[in-house]
């Protein structure tokens, strides 16, 4: 690799974003063996030297020129809490907007690539200042997606998201829902930018969660106040409770004191 491009890639300070919100995954059980993977793009310096390039699956006009970090295929969330630069590559779009190649770092990008670029896309159209995905597995929020009736973004938002007073001020228009797909398939990767289009969370069905934010760190807060939210829910429904949860009127009134409410 470029001397140049590799000291970039090795000093930037988003890699310790990724070794800190990589620790957090695992300490938490979010990431089990190579389970989960995050991206974020980035402006790229102007000397770069591109090797070759490869194509994308799809088109990705919005990110044409700049510079993606994204987890390795294979790698486990503990390890990239060691040392993120094995275990991170950095990737330049072509300026086609439908090529990639890699520039420092892993070289093997994980295998929902065309998820991440999807999603980044429509990101960088509805919400620039999210620059950040995670994705990962909290089995509290998996477990949501055996309950019948939870199989759309409003039940699942009205009825677990209503169970702690300060969620909807931080998800006010909920999280979104995908019918369970083929991991890391294309579309996968449209239904998911299509949904982040209005949600900051969205839930794979039976697969785990994915999140927007303006660090991998906030994205990774959006997360765990959601699984909060599933864990007060699994410990009522253990003690044989079926919650109600906080009553519509109250959620308003609350969106409207902190003038969150055009937002629900």
């Amino acid at each position: 690799m470029a001397e140049p491009i590799y000291r970039f890639f090795e000093n930037h300070r988003i890699l310790e974003d990724f070794r800190t919100s990589a620790h957090w995954l695992a300490f938490r059980g979010w990431s089990e063996a190579a389970g989960g993977n995050m991206s974020v793009r980035l402006e790229l310096p102007e000397d770069i030297s591109p090797g070759k390039y490869q194509a994308l699956p799809l088109q990705v006009p919005e990110l044409a020129g700049m510079g993606l970090l994204l987890t390795g295929s294979g790698t486990r969330a503990r390890e990239i809490g060691i040392d993120p630069v094995l275990h991170v590559g950095l990737y330049h779009i072509g300026d086609d907007g439908e090529s990639f190649c890699w520039l420092a770092g892993n070289k093997t990008p994980t295998m929902e690539l065309p998820a991440h670029c999807a999603i980044h896309n429509q990101l960088q159209q509805v919400r620039p200042e999210d620059k950040a995905i995670v994705h990962t597995h909290p089995e509290s929020l998996i477990a949501l997606c055996h309950v019948p009736g939870m199989n759309s973004a409003k039940s699942i938002s009205d009825k677990i998201l209503h169970l702690q007073s300060e969620a909807r001020l931080h998800l006010p228009e909920g999280v979104g829902f995908i019918d369970h797909q083929l991991p890391g398939s294309l579309e996968l990767g449209q239904l998911s930018a299509k949904a982040m289009s209005r949600h900051h969370l969205v839930l794979w069905q039976y697969h785990g969660l994915l999140g927007s934010g303006t660090s991998l760190a906030h994205a990774i807060d959006l997360m765990e106040v959601f699984e909060k939210c599933a864990q007060v829910y699994w410990r009522l429904r253990a003690a044989g409770i079926d919650p109600e949860g906080i009553a519509v009127k109250d959620i308003i009134h609350t969106l409207q004191a902190f003038g969150q409410l055009g937002r629900f």
